[in-house]
């Protein structure tokens, strides 16, 4: 009993190892699509629509030349059945790969594998209420019988698409039934090649759903590589305008507010040349720490390029990103290698308020009131408004000249 619950046991963490599934996160990953970035999204959304358009042109292309074989091989009224169940079947996949030749999105894909999936399985089970209807000679039933492999090739299909857990039991168990009723025994006799058919689907079926899991692994370990900065774990440029471009859409569509901070630390240059490249990388490490403890689950931080970053707030105004600047300065970014703190240039730029058109422009708007707040004397943030906000030290710096100026 020991040694077969050692070998399960054995069996459950090499399953684990193969998969790459290490935390409880990765393993909700490979499960559920609720915990994939945007990234992820998009990307897998690229794989499937392409990996569809392949299939269906190759299906559109040979469904209708196997006629030529029915032809050879079959009764002419069957070969006439069958060849107009190919031609609808061919314009199918033919429709399929024109809508997945469209701009990827991930309910599209969804949408398109499950239609290329469930035509062949209509396709297999007309095909055999016809040839049932035929008495077939030895050949003639051979080239029969390969209809029959046809859900077979659709499930060995899903190998090639990176799919969640959910995902693949949505597509698979409905060929499954399928399989189930085309293989159901009418006689005895024919009970152990029912049994033999569904034992093999289902063998199919667990290769399928491994390397399928697997292909969805190594797709989100790539992608967050790509997508998120390896020093301060925020996404990337390139991820941060793709994110960048959807979260604008969304607003303008839905006449929602949305603010960008611009962050650039300053005088950062002197912490690399003074101290080095580790005790620089620490100050970008805690300021990016301390950017995601001032802002929502739903808002983003983007690494722009060196010690700049963007902040994205979706919903919110300029009052409310004015507010998030505030949380900023109050709670700090850290301190500089000398013990003095390290402060920031900021711009805010707003969709609605500064009537912005593409997210470029907003970009380049909060970039612009950001140097502006840079040449003003650096740790400050200049808002759409144009209020200038000071960061404690240099508030201080103003209240003591005041003074001085009033004495």
């Amino acid at each position: 009993m020991l040694g077969v619950t050692s070998l399960l046991k054995n069996m459950y963490i090499s399953l684990k190892e193969s998969l790459g599934i290490y935390t409880a996160d990765q393993f909700y990953e490979l499960l559920s699509t609720k915990d994939h970035t945007l990234p992820v999204s998009n990307h897998r959304a690229a794989v499937m629509q392409s990996r569809v358009y392949f299939f269906c042109v190759v299906f559109a292309i040979l469904v209708p030349s196997w006629s030529v074989i029915d032809f050879v091989f079959l009764p002419t009224e069957l070969w006439q059945q069958l060849l107009g169940i190919r031609i609808v079947t061919s314009i199918s996949f033919g429709f399929i790969a024109w809508q997945a030749s469209r701009a990827p999105r991930l309910s599209r894909a969804r949408l398109l594998l499950a239609a290329m999936l469930a035509i062949t399985p209509i396709f297999h089970l007309v095909t055999e209420y016809w040839i049932e209807g035929y008495q077939l000679t030895n050949t003639e039933q051979i080239i029969a019988e390969l209809y029959a492999l046809l859900p077979f090739v659709m499930v060995a299909g899903l190998t090639l698409f990176p799919l969640t857990l959910r995902e693949f039991l949505f597509y698979a168990i409905p060929m499954l039934l399928v399989t189930v009723l085309s293989a159901y025994p009418q006689t005895t006799a024919e009970i152990p090649q029912a049994i033999s058919t569904i034992w093999l689907f289902i063998l199919i079926l667990g290769v399928a759903m491994f390397a399928s899991l697997n292909q969805l692994r190594y797709m989100l370990s790539q992608v967050s590589r790509a997508s998120y900065d390896a020093l301060t774990g925020m996404l990337t440029r390139r991820a941060g305008i793709e994110m960048l471009d959807l979260q604008f859409r969304l607003a303008n569509m839905n006449e929602m507010p949305l603010s960008i901070l611009y962050f650039d630390l300053d005088n950062f240059k002197a912490v690399n040349d003074t101290y080095g490249h580790e005790a620089g990388d620490k100050v970008l490490k805690t300021a990016a720490q301390q950017f995601s403890k001032a802002i929502r689950k739903c808002d983003s931080i983007i690494r722009w390029g060196g010690e700049e970053f963007i902040v994205v707030l979706p919903t919110a105004d300029q009052e409310a990103a004015t507010e998030v600047v505030r949380r900023v300065m109050a709670s700090g970014i850290g301190n500089r290698p000398e013990g003095t703190p390290v402060t920031a240039s900021i711009g805010v730029a707003e969709m609605l308020a500064d009537n912005i058109k593409d997210w470029k422009a907003q970009v380049e708007l909060a970039d612009v009131r950001m140097y502006t707040a840079k040449t003003n004397g650096r740790a400050r943030c200049t808002t759409v408004s144009g209020e200038e906000i000071l960061w404690a030290e240099q508030s201080e710096k103003r209240t003591k000249a005041a003074k001085a100026t009033t004495a």
